[in-house]
């Protein structure tokens, strides 16, 4: 979920997970798991690390 201004434009439409204004809940939860296990299984440190850290956020824990 992007929370930047609609007014400011956006040139980063592919890397939002390491923009500040993306915004998680646990209603992606499920997505950005497969996710952080895609990066574990291609060996992609980086990206994994990434989505560890999204799925660790209080927002992404959040049960309700």
């Amino acid at each position: 979920c992007c929370t930047r201004p609609a007014k400011l434009g956006c040139a980063f439409e592919t890397i939002c997970e390491v923009c500040g204004f993306f915004q998680t809940t646990i209603a992606f939860r499920d997505t950005l798991q497969a996710q952080h296990d895609d990066a574990v299984g291609k060996g992609q440190d980086g990206r994994a690390e990434l989505f560890a850290n999204l799925l660790d956020s209080p927002a992404a824990r959040a049960t309700g």
